[in-house]
Parts: structure tokens; sequence; C-alpha cells
């Protein structure tokens, strides 16, 4: 049986982006989550005690309820995590005046409308670039081939469009009709949040703006350059010209990445690294080996593995692996952390090296 694992942090995502729904074999897709899928072998977690909630891959009524049990369990969640402070009593009596001013803002339909639109001020030149320089791309053709990368790389753009006219016909088609499933599917989830975030603006302008401001504020909009500025605000920081604006800051932003790299790594300076298992005074051992379930000499050889692993994995160069050999190496990274526990009695477990070995490590 398929879980499916929801992460908290998709309430925040939902606001910046959508992702990819990773979820197949279902013609019905979630509605503003994304998802990773997993196996098997964590079915003993608490989803109660954690920031995740499990997600049943079925379609039979029992199914249905423990998915309508687990998306009641994510709203509470992200409701409680997400939580503003109450509104004073001045606030609330601004409220319906606030709700005239964030109507006004945020006009129905306008959200999913801005953010169809800045995605495909982003995705537009991105993809008409692809479709003009020769139809497939070159790992496209490589991955359905079969054929090496070099030797699909050496093709001219004429070559690769008329290998394209020949295994797929429609591609140009196919690929419209996925940009614009792409901007339909970002107007949709964003209607969806419309609502909230009508709300939510009203709420904001309650608690920042005065009485007087707000009554302002709704007399402006009300007149025809005050109705073209509210029902424009938000669809304007999608407009083609402000994501150029943007676009052209790009070479400064790439000249600070370093720093700003640096500074992550810095963030945490002085700060004592983790402590490892003979760090701990007897009596965190034994609590660490309790609540963990299991003894402390399977506790001491299961954390000196882990950072054996870890160890291991920082000497190994991917910098030139493929798509598919990092995917082995994560597989093989997540098969030896889920048995190194099994293995700590015999200590006959390969290591993270080892496992690299058919896959590109050394």
């Amino acid at each position: 049986m398929k879980k499916l694992i929801v992460s908290t942090a998709l309430g925040s995502l939902a606001v910046v982006g959508v992702q990819p729904v990773i979820a197949q074999e279902s013609d019905v897709p979630p509605v503003v989550v994304s998802v990773v899928r997993i196996d098997d072998s964590h079915e003993d977690a608490d989803a109660a005690e954690t920031d995740q909630v499990w997600f049943e891959d079925d379609s039979d009524e029992a199914g249905g309820d423990d998915d309508a049990m687990a998306m009641a369990m994510v709203t509470a969640m992200l409701s409680s995590m997400f939580e503003a402070e109450p509104l004073t009593a001045e606030a609330e009596a601004r409220l319906p005046l606030a709700n005239s001013v964030a109507a006004s803002l945020v006009p129905e339909g306008i959200y999913g409308e801005m953010m169809g639109q800045m995605i495909e001020s982003f995705l537009a030149p991105i993809f008409k670039m692809a479709n003009t320089e020769g139809g497939m791309s070159t790992s496209d053709l490589a991955n359905y081939t079969g054929v090496a990368q070099e030797t699909v790389e050496a093709l001219t753009d004429e070559q690769r469009a008329e290998l394209t006219d020949i295994f797929d016909p429609v591609y140009q088609s196919r690929e419209q009709a996925k940009f614009d499933g792409i901007v339909s599917g970002v107007n949709m989830v964003f209607g969806v949040l419309e609502p909230g975030v009508r709300d939510g603006l009203a709420r904001a302008y309650a608690s920042k703006f005065e009485t007087s401001e707000l009554a302002e504020l709704e007399s402006f909009f009300a007149t025809p350059v005050g109705a073209k500025f509210a029902s424009q605000s938000l669809l304007l920081n999608a407009d083609p010209q402000v994501i150029s604006g943007m676009m052209d800051t790009i070479p400064s932003l790439i000249e600070k990445l370093p720093m700003l790299t640096e500074s992550f790594e810095d963030a945490a300076d002085g700060l004592p690294e983790p402590r490892r298992y003979d760090d701990l005074t007897p009596s965190e051992q034994r609590r660490a080996a309790e609540m963990l379930g299991i003894d402390q000499s399977t506790l001491r050889e299961s954390m000196a593995a882990a950072e054996a692993m870890e160890e291991e994995a920082m000497t190994i160069d991917m910098s030139d692996w493929s798509d598919e050999e990092l995917d082995a190496a994560a597989d093989a990274l997540e098969d030896e952390a889920d048995g190194s526990m099994d293995s700590s009695d015999d200590n006959e477990g390969e290591s993270f090296a080892e496992a690299m070995e058919d896959v590109g490590g050394e």
C-alpha cells in the first residue's frame, strides 16, 4: 500500500508557488498539497506527534474516510501554526469598513488571475525559447530513445526538430497544452485561497488603519482613478514590465550569492555541534535509549554508524553524477539508514561508500 506524506511547510509554500504533486494512480488530484511518496517502513510513525500527516492512497470508502480525517488534521495543524493575534475591540469595530477596502483591493477572481499571469510572465519566455530551438530537448530525446546523451547533443537544431516530428508529431500542441494547464491550475489553486487572503487582508487593514483612514481609502476607491488602482494593484505585480525589471537585477543577485551562502554557513558559528552518544551524561543515554525503545549499546552503535555514514558521504564527489545515479545514491543512503539498527548486532552492513560503488561512487 502506498502512503503519502504531507509537509506542513505547504501552508507557506501555497502562497508563493505551486509544486507538481507527486501522486500517481489517481484520477482526482489532491488540492493545494505537495506530497512525497515514502515506503511502508515508516508504518509506525505517529503523525499526531510530528509535523507530518499520513494519507492513504486508496480509492475505497475506508480510504476516503482516512483522507478526510487526515485533511482535517492538516487544517487544524496549519490553523494553529499560523494563528494570528486576535483583533482588539477597536479593530473589530473597524472590520466592516476594512472588509470594504479589502474587497476593492482583492475583487473576486483577481488572486488566481494575478498568480496565473505571474506564472505566465515567468514561464512564457522560457517556453517560447525551448520551442524555437529544435523541438524536444537533448535530455528528452536521450531519455526517450535510450541513445547516449553525447550522441544526442551532437545533433543540430534542425535534426532534433525532425526527430521530434517523427517521434511526436503533436509535440508543440502537447507542450502548449501542458503550459496552459499549469497556468489554469495555478489560477484555480489561488482562486481557492482568495477568500482567505481577502479576509486576512481586511483584518490586517482593520488593525493597522484608523477608521478615518479606512474611510478615506474607501472614498478614493469610489473614484474612477481609485477604482482603477484598486483593481490593478495586485495584477501590476505580475505585469511583464515588473518581471522584466526583476530579471534585470538577476546579475546583481548572482554576485551576492556567495556572500549569501557564506552568511547561511556562518549563521550558527559559535554554537556547539549536536552531541554524540559519548557526549551525553549516563542518565541522558539511558533516557534517550528508553524513549527510542532500544538498549544503550544499540543506540551507541547506531549513532556511531550514522556518524561514520555522514563522514563518508562528505568525502564522495557527486558533482558529475547523473540524476539516475543521484537517485540511486539517495536510495542506498536511505536503505543503510533503515538497516543500520538491524545490522548493529552483527556489524556486517556494508558502508555508504561501498553501497555507492555501483552508482558512480568511489
